[in-house]
């Protein structure tokens, strides 16, 4: 691997004999260092294959973040593949630790910012949200700041970005406010007030999340048998109403076709989440 681009003396940009770029960071990397030079593998302490952003613009934001900050961040990454899963993969370290980066410059300015999602992901997303303060706890023990508690709440929706793997935050922030609009839905067309904390809305979620990615990406669920489709439409008639109503709120903020499949399938989870029943077992419809 040579060097192609030296954007500081810890961060450098590579380019192995294929055209293939990673960004490699370490102590004095790109120290003394010129285009075309190997790079020196002693002194690399982490590398990142570019996922959803350019190479050099990752480089570049790595190069803007401080590598104590970049560690303290590694730290709060592995936590949270433990509490989350696996799903927590290394693409979210850099993202997330250019977001703390300037949250540590509102807390020591004592600036304070307002996340207008914070109902959403609060009882959307519990896990993550428990696991976002958790990282402010980190960040207070290893930096010596304590940021304000509403930044729990960006860390979050990084961790959810991370789960779906979606690799633009503005699609996760897309992602939340349909999942309120859906519950507002069922909700109104069901007369009932729904347990944001239950397992039934936890499984509807799930669900959801996938939904979404995969009208996102123009995807569909697996194929349902005409008769099945054909039972579940007489059988659950306002249930089908309400998935129906669901598809049309989604093609209207997002200009994404529903199928008739995913119809089917949000039609049984509605079913599931006004019966209110967290006992069940799952159908295997989530993904």
């Amino acid at each position: 691997m040579r060097v192609k681009k030296i954007f500081n003396n810890n961060v450098v940009l590579g380019v192995d004999e294929h055209g293939a770029e990673t960004v490699f960071l370490g102590r004095g990397l790109g120290f003394q260092v010129k285009p075309g030079d190997l790079v020196d593998a002693g002194r690399v302490e982490r590398q990142f294959v570019p996922q959803a952003m350019p190479a050099e613009r990752l480089a570049a934001l790595a190069a803007e973040i401080p590598l104590r900050e970049i560690e303290v961040m590694e730290e709060v990454v592995s936590a949270a593949r433990v509490q989350l899963g696996g799903n927590i993969s290394e693409h979210i370290l850099l993202p997330l630790a250019d977001h703390v980066h300037f949250a540590l410059a509102r807390a020591r300015s004592g600036a304070r910012i307002e996340y207008p999602l914070k109902w959403e992901i609060e009882n959307l997303y519990p896990a993550e949200t428990r696991m976002g303060r958790v990282a402010l706890d980190i960040i207070e023990q290893r930096l010596g700041v304590r940021m304000d508690a509403t930044e729990a709440l960006p860390v979050a929706l990084h961790f959810v970005n991370a789960q779906i793997g979606s690799g633009d935050i503005a699609a996760t922030v897309q992602m939340t406010q349909w999942l309120r609009v859906a519950l507002e839905t069922i909700g109104e067309d069901f007369g009932i007030e729904i347990d944001q904390h239950s397992m039934s809305v936890a499984r509807f979620i799930t669900h959801l999340r996938y939904l979404f990615l995969r009208a996102r990406d123009g995807k569909q669920s697996p194929e349902v048998g005409d008769e099945i489709g054909e039972a579940v439409r007489n059988a659950k008639p306002l249930e089908y109403a309400c998935a129906e109503r669901l598809a049309h709120r989604m093609e209207e903020m997002f200009d994404w076709a529903v199928g008739r499949e995913e119809l089917l399938y949000l039609a049984l989870h509605v079913s599931r989440l006004t019966v209110g029943d967290d006992t069940a077992e799952g159908t295997g419809t989530d993904g």
